[in-house]
């Protein structure tokens, strides 16, 4: 066989030049690459290795024309804070779908919304995209009315934190397990001796900080101890944080443990007990929610929650992919597990 020389700068490698280095129809060949049909395992490694030696790359604007596709997924963000990207939790979803997606050629438009932006037309309805992944954060009213719109522009798409598959969507739900993580950080706080808890929260809630704080109250209610005390912290900030617990602290006599909403949450109330003199956790514990690299960073060490939003949004892209070339989502409400992680601004189990 005459062996074909890579051109160099007169014309691309084309689907055609691999078929026919490789002895085969160029069908053969774009059923290798695309991971369709019956080819031998020998037929298809000589494929690749003259995939490789030309340096053949699909084209991607033919790919989407011959198969009507765009080789896209949007994803949108539901948040006040124009930051959201600084949102660790956020950012581990966002990184997680990208680089899923990534190694199966597709690409990721971002788009963030404010939910009081919510009634403003034509947000999102310019993506052209194959599917659409959504986290969501407001009022469920507001979250409601999102996902319906979300269902106008006639593509798959999948709810991130979400625990209720809207009635005739083309919809899947992937989450973490936060009420059980919610139940885990109450049971060991109450194994210590608390009895008096504060919890803290943002004011405009996301769905996983409800199901935390549902899971901490219902563990709570079980063991008869007085209920559950939110603090609201307004954007959940740092600083925010900060302010909203030292004036509770301030203002009532401090609980026998503080349970942040999420990890920054639960150093900003570590760090207000320790400026009103308090000793952490001889005299107040805390702990927090998602165990992110920051946990390790403070002194002592934080108790949390290790989540699962890196798996969530390589979830949230294998389903897609899925639900696109097979026509349905394996299933359409997926709840992931986490795992409890005892630090040192806690106590141990008496």
């Amino acid at each position: 066989m005459a062996q074909l020389e890579k051109p160099t700068g007169e014309r691309p490698v084309t689907i055609k030049d691999v078929a026919r280095e490789a002895g085969v129809s160029a069908m053969t060949v774009s059923n290798v690459l695309n991971g369709r049909g019956r080819v031998s395992d020998s037929t298809a490694e000589r494929i690749r290795a003259v995939v490789e030696r030309l340096g053949y790359r699909p084209s991607v604007v033919a790919r989407r024309l011959r198969l009507s596709q765009q080789w896209t997924i949007g994803m949108l963000i539901v948040v006040e804070d124009p930051d959201f990207l600084s949102d660790p939790f956020i950012t581990a979803q966002v990184t997680g779908l990208t680089n899923y997606l990534t190694a199966n050629s597709y690409s990721l438009i971002l788009r963030g919304i404010k939910p009081s932006d919510f009634r403003t037309t034509g947000l999102f309805q310019d993506i052209e995209a194959d599917g659409m992944v959504a986290i969501l954060s407001g009022e469920k009213v507001q979250r409601n009315w999102f996902v319906s719109e979300l269902a106008t522009l006639r593509v798959p798409f999948v709810l991130l934190q979400e625990h209720h598959v809207p009635e005739n969507a083309d919809c899947a739900i992937i989450r973490q397990d936060d009420e059980d993580g919610g139940r885990q950080i109450a049971r060991h706080l109450l194994a210590t001796g608390a009895r008096k808890f504060w919890m803290l929260m943002p004011q405009a809630e996301w769905a996983a900080m409800r199901s935390r704080m549902e899971g901490v109250a219902s563990v709570i209610r079980e063991a008869g101890a007085p209920d559950l005390e939110v603090i609201r912290c307004g954007d959940e900030s740092y600083d925010v944080t900060f302010d909203a617990t030292l004036a509770a602290l301030g203002q009532r006599p401090p609980p026998d443990a503080i349970i942040g909403g999420n990890d920054q949450m639960a150093i900003a109330a570590m760090k207000a007990c320790i400026a009103r003199g308090m000793r952490v956790p001889e005299d107040i514990q805390v702990s927090g929610f998602n165990a992110f690299d920051i946990w390790r960073y403070v002194d002592p060490v934080l108790t949390t929650v290790r989540s699962a939003a890196h798996a969530l949004g390589e979830r949230a892209a294998s389903e897609l992919i899925a639900r696109l070339q097979e026509g349905k989502f394996s299933k359409t409400e997926i709840v992931l597990p986490i795992e409890f992680q005892p630090g040192r601004s806690t106590r141990s189990p008496v």
